[in-house]
């Protein structure tokens, strides 16, 4: 570690580890400072990439139980779950991941890295304390706070019992809850509900919302509700929850129902998915003029701060918080530091997939945004139920949505509800993005068979309702 740098960037994980790259690969002096073990962030360690780690086990067992559906007769349908071995490839895949960042990094000449805190002495200073206890006084020209999100604890009695769990502890929880309370129906709680769900566990989720996924589009939401009820979870919607309670044989959760009236769950473990709040605790912001809340930093449109020379990315600015978007960020303003053309990026282009089962896809606007906003809108749709694709993957449960602007036809918002829909939303990225308009999409000739062709079928019923074009 040097004692003068171009760029600090504080945060080695999905925002601040490519913006500190692309600068140091430019000829910058970086120095990346992580708090963790390892460079990844919270979307490597405790985030997305082992909950995915974790549904993919329990969409293989899923896979195994219905092999009789394809003609594969297995010698038992009682498959055995090894719970070790699971949480064991888990933490050699994101090892594996960690490591092969930093061997990336290393490569880099002018880019050192640090594990440990930083703090901001000044403007131009700050203090890096490394894991080992060495402190370290260093300079720098411009900074990127980079520092990620934590779980958020509402202020509900009991919830400090130690089988409270946020999604962070769960991901690392030694066995599978025989009864699992979740508190909180957004992306996170959906997503290891279905997984426990799978594996075997009794699951409820407890949503103070109308309804689960407030962000998602309705109608595809609504589909999920459908999907998870019947698979046997319990979803209660509207209600409030009072608080946790413990006995020897297990936690009680009081809540008021929507009518008002008084409940309760027994769970063996409860999960808290509330939401998230920035990381930005010892940063050291009281020795700047930095605005910051509990929603984040306070950054312009260029994600510069008070502090002309300090910038900050990803969930330390506020929502959007995505793994994705926090790359995109750093990208953005790592091109805008070094006095090239960079456009940023806005949520009304922003994609992102639930991993529930079948997946949500979404970029752009819902059908309820865009007319929110004012805007005469055109909805084309298309039904996986009658998909090749979908049918010979036993997946044909779904459902695609195109928002477009209904005078231009431009594309403003593609929604899907299908097993895969992650791997659609490349395309559907390209196309809000651009701002093609359905015929683009309708004349694009997809594969078949695969999922991609709902893209085509979806524009031309929907050119087919402007009498544009006859039936197809």
């Amino acid at each position: 570690m040097k004692d003068v740098y171009d760029f600090l960037v504080i945060g080695g994980g999905p925002g601040g580890t490519p913006a500190a790259m692309a600068l140091a690969t430019a000829g910058k002096r970086v120095l990346l400072v992580e708090k963790g073990e390892g460079l990844g962030g919270t979307c490597l360690f405790k985030g997305c990439i082992p909950s995915k780690i974790l549904r993919e086990s329990a969409r293989r067992l899923r896979e195994l139980r219905e092999a009789d559906g394809f003609g594969l007769c297995l010698p038992s349908r009682d498959v055995r779950i090894d719970w070790y071995a699971i949480q064991q490839r888990k933490r050699a895949l994101l090892q594996r991941r960690s490591e092969a960042a930093r061997q990336r990094l290393e490569k880099i000449p002018t880019l050192d890295l640090a594990y440990g805190t930083a703090m901001f002495s000044d403007t131009a200073r700050a203090v890096i304390r490394t894991h080992e206890g060495a402190e370290q006084r260093v300079q720098f020209s411009q900074a990127i706070i980079a520092t990620g999100s934590a779980p958020s604890r509402p202020p509900i009695a009991g919830i400090d019992h130690p089988r409270v769990m946020d999604s962070e502890a769960l991901l690392e929880i030694d066995h599978i809850p025989e009864r699992l309370v979740i508190i909180g129906a957004g992306p996170i709680g959906v997503e290891l509900g279905q997984v426990f769900n799978t594996f075997g566990s009794q699951v409820t989720l407890l949503e103070a919302a109308p309804r689960i996924l407030g962000p998602v589009d309705r109608e595809l939401a609504g589909l999920l509700h459908v999907r998870m009820a019947a698979s046997g979870i319990d979803i209660v919607t509207g209600c409030k929850i009072d608080r946790v309670a413990s006995t020897g044989g297990g936690l009680f959760v009081f809540y008021h129902e929507s009518d008002g009236q008084p409940a309760h769950k027994i769970a063996d473990t409860v999960l808290l998915v509330t939401g998230r709040h920035p990381n930005i605790d010892g940063l050291g912001l009281e020795n700047t003029r930095i605005g910051h809340d509990r929603h984040g930093i306070e950054v312009n449109d260029h994600l510069q701060t008070a502090e002309p020379n300090i910038y900050a990315v990803g969930d330390s600015v506020g929502q959007p918080m995505f793994a994705h978007w926090a790359t995109a960020q750093g990208l953005a303003l790592a091109r805008h530091l070094l006095g090239q053309p960079a456009v940023f990026p806005g949520p009304e282009t922003n994609s992102a997939v639930i991993f529930s089962e079948p997946e949500i896809g979404m970029v752009g606007l819902t059908e309820a945004a865009a007319e929110a906003a004012g805007i005469d809108t055109l909805v084309a749709k298309y039904n996986f139920a009658g998909d090749a694709r979908a049918q010979i993957a036993g997946r044909d449960a779904g459902l695609l949505k195109i928002v477009c602007e209904k005078e231009s036809r431009r594309v403003i918002g593609v929604h899907a509800w299908v097993e895969g829909a992650g791997d659609l939303m490349g395309e559907a990225a390209l196309a809000v993005k651009a701002g093609l308009p359905l015929e683009a999409l309708a004349g694009a000739i997809h594969p078949h068979p695969t999922l991609t062709e709902s893209f085509a079928q979806a524009a031309r019923t929907g050119l087919t309702k402007t009498m544009r074009i006859a039936p197809h």
